[in-house]
């Protein structure tokens, strides 16, 4: 009983994990310039030929005749087959462009992320929902200033915001004067190396670079979660899930009828 209890709850706790991060894309459906994510599983399946040797010092995983496995982590134990969550990352697929009429929104189509200062430092973001504080300052709407070419922060002088203008380029015009340039990055390494950090944020720990993206104005990019897309996956692990559970529950109940029918044997 023990290998199939481990394996169905690793396989029922990998699911739910799934389904909270699928929750979480459906509920940002309607962010501007979300990016879903996705869960990679790993699954361990020991080899009777290799279950009982151990690896060389210092090598962390257990060698098969399909490869290199991972040490499994601990759960279950060496000679239990189990699977679980390997890593969760992002889609980085473009979303459609919407538009609102808002002379201050944009959609950037291509590679590059806008950059924007936060408490935190500078970091990088796709959502182009843009407002001015009452400074004049060119943010966002959770009130991070958007910065420049030149990384700082874009004070737009008065002015009625019907002479706001910016460019597929990225430059910004006050009428017929160009006042700023917005600053479009990409991450060092590309976009697998930025590490998602909540408010439609991206890090990247390897630095950044300039970037070409096309601006699109009076609008903004939606976010790249396909609603009718990622419902079908929830229902999907729900039911997995579900599945796993109920057959939880039916080794449970043989389980129990054993021991009560070795005490009456007994």
């Amino acid at each position: 009983m023990r290998r199939a209890e481990f394996a169905l709850v690793s396989g029922a706790q990998g699911q739910e994990q799934m389904i909270d991060i699928l929750s979480n894309n459906l509920a940002n459906v309607n962010t501007p310039g979300f990016r879903k994510d996705r869960v990679m599983f790993r699954t361990y399946i020991p080899h009777r030929e290799y279950l009982h040797k151990t690896p060389p010092e210092g090598l962390k995983v257990r060698t098969s005749p399909f490869g290199h496995f991972p040490t499994p982590w601990g759960m279950a134990g060496s000679d239990i087959p189990h699977s679980g969550v390997d890593r969760v990352y992002v889609r980085f697929e473009e979303g459609e462009f919407q538009g609102t009429g808002n002379p201050l929104d944009i959609g950037l189509s291509g590679d590059g992320f806008l950059s924007v200062k936060t408490a935190g430092g500078m970091f990088l973001t796709r959502d182009g929902h843009l407002t001015l504080d009452r400074s004049g300052r060119l943010v966002t709407q959770e009130g991070h200033p958007v910065l420049s070419k030149e990384g700082n922060e874009i004070v737009l002088p008065e002015g009625p915001r019907e002479k706001i203008r910016i460019d597929s380029a990225g430059k910004i015009f006050m009428g017929e004067k160009n006042v700023a340039q917005l600053g479009i990055l990409g991450p060092v390494g590309g976009d697998g190396r930025l590490v998602k950090v909540g408010e439609g944020l991206f890090y990247s720990p390897d630095g950044t670079r300039p970037a070409v993206a096309t601006v699109r104005r009076g609008g903004v990019e939606g976010s790249n979660v396909k609603s009718a897309a990622e419902m079908v996956r929830l229902i999907q692990g729900m039911r997995t899930y579900q599945t796993d559970l109920q057959a939880l529950r039916t080794l449970n109940d043989l389980t129990s009828r054993t021991v009560n029918d070795m005490t009456v044997i007994a």
